[in-house]
């Protein structure tokens, strides 16, 4: 049904006022469309998500040297894993990053969702020492003696309806401390694993966006 345009001289001057006072917060135009600050990325292996425009998202090249550092680091094969996006948000102040989003896909024969949604807390609790173990070594490797990286908090959480396995900690720096989330969400033949941080001391301006974007991801089987 084609609605009919709206006749502002016909309209009470109190329906006028909260018209124009609804039109001001929502930014102008009541019945035009404001566009979004965040840009939708189709990913392979049928994953989607939104990041913020002022975000730099790495090119191909950068985020395979993250996953042959990550194997020089750990000692666990990154041939089978792919960085389908990573991106950062730099502090305009002290040129650092200040946050990070980073999306990869594992192709193997893994858990299933069954297997995770049937893990106690105990279990979870049982991964810890071998996670921060092999962290640990990693820093160890990479010849930063000035960070430290606290034990890891494991926990079940949600991604876009999937059960993931949800690990927190802190890298602690000299300059800064990043509070750093990652999400690995076992679906039997594949791993998608979302790893996001920010800097503890921005926690205010960064967190409704890492949330946001964790909102955002959309994991088709």
């Amino acid at each position: 049904m084609k609605m009919k345009p709206i006749n502002l001289f016909n309209i009470p001057k109190s329906r006028i006022v909260a018209l124009v006072f609804f039109s001001i917060v929502a930014g102008g135009d009541l019945f035009a469309a404001n566009p979004s600050v965040f840009e939708s990325y189709n990913l392979k292996y049928g994953i989607t998500i939104k990041l913020p425009r002022h975000w730099r998202v790495l090119d191909k090249q950068l985020m395979d040297s993250i996953d042959t550092n990550t194997e020089i680091m750990t000692g666990i094969g990154q041939g089978n894993n792919d960085i389908v996006i990573a991106a950062n948000y730099y502090d305009s102040d002290t040129g650092t990053t200040a946050a990070t989003a980073r999306v990869s896909v594992r192709i193997k024969q893994t858990a299933s969702q069954s297997d995770v949604t049937a893990m106690t807390q105990s279990d979870l609790d049982a991964q810890v020492d071998p996670a921060y173990k092999i962290a640990l070594s990693a820093l160890e490797k990479s010849g930063n003696k000035t960070t430290r990286i606290t034990r890891y908090k494991m926990t079940k959480d949600e991604i876009s309806g999937y059960v993931a396995i949800r690990a927190d900690y802190q890298e602690i720096a000299p300059a800064h401390t990043m509070n750093v989330a990652i999400y690995t969400i076992f679906l039997g033949n594949r791993i998608v694993k979302v790893t996001m941080s920010h800097d503890a001391a921005q926690i205010s301006l960064l967190a409704p966006t890492i949330n946001e974007i964790k909102k955002s991801i959309r994991i088709r089987e």
